[in-house]
């Protein structure tokens, strides 16, 4: 069959720089994203907070509770709009490590941490129930977050990526997930354009840092860090979010500061 000519074509192909152009060419994909256009911020007023899996879930009644509190006076408040994810803590180490054990992949061993922090979520919500928080799979937070947060002032999901088998192995972490709760969290704030990132831990965690430090700073540090290194790495690539805060979670107030401005505040230059 002869191939049609252009003036056949008219009509049935779309123009663009894209047509029958490979999407790994640097120059047509660095066109498509001028330096003057700003992406479109999709839900600005939305604040993201993360609650530790292992700093605050993990440690039960005593440190749970009080905040769920006071996130209860944040959504009755009504001046807050909040999505808060949850992350994996000691049982989802305990599966990593039966997981390696038995030699699954990092895409399988993803999916197991990813439960946890999704049964943290679900707990989280349940505890909030009376105010209308809902637990959100990721599909739903994908479509309809908007309509939930219209009905009440937070939502619950966990903050693990929906990779799945998609994650891959690296050579730093080697089987397993790079991609956790941190680096999730943060992705999904910057897709959304939201206005503030918090991540809630204890004071253990955040013992010793300033009220302002670079993410290029802590990245030089050695020994555990307060945050993933990934997403502290991804922070310098957001389009939306260039700053986050970490907050004490234990300390009656500390989050309601935090989303005032308070805390230790990480930025990306």
């Amino acid at each position: 069959m002869n191939r049609p000519d252009h003036e056949d074509r008219k009509g049935r192909d779309v123009e663009s720089a894209f047509v029958r152009q490979t999407l790994l060419d640097r120059n047509l994909v660095r066109s498509a994203e001028p330096d003057d256009v700003a992406p479109i911020r999709l839900l600005p007023w939305l604040e993201v907070v993360v609650l530790g899996g292992s700093t605050i879930v993990d440690r039960g009644r005593d440190v749970l509770v009080p905040l769920v509190e006071e996130l209860r006076g944040l959504i009755t408040g009504g001046d807050h709009r909040m999505l808060l994810l949850t992350g994996a803590g000691v049982r989802a180490r305990h599966v990593l490590g039966v997981g390696l054990d038995l030699g699954l992949p990092a895409g399988a061993l993803a999916g197991l941490a990813a439960t946890e922090a999704e049964q943290n979520g679900r707990l989280v919500a349940s505890l909030l129930a009376a105010e209308g928080v809902s637990y959100l799979p990721h599909q739903t937070v994908a479509g309809q977050l908007p309509v939930h947060l219209a009905a009440a002032n937070a939502a619950v999901s966990n903050g693990y990526p929906p990779y799945g088998v998609h994650e891959f192995p690296t050579p730093s972490a080697g089987r397993l997930p790079v991609h956790r709760t941190d680096t999730g969290a943060l992705l999904l704030a910057d897709a959304f354009g939201a206005q503030r990132l918090v991540y809630v831990r204890d004071a253990a965690t955040l013992k010793g840092l300033p009220e302002e430090v670079s993410a290029k700073e802590l990245l030089y540090r050695d020994g555990n860090l307060p945050i993933d290194r990934l997403a502290l790495e991804r922070l310098g690539l957001a389009r939306h979010v260039r700053s986050l805060t970490l907050v004490d979670g234990t300390t009656r107030g500390g989050l309601t500061g935090g989303l005032d401005g308070a805390g230790v505040t990480v930025t990306a230059d």
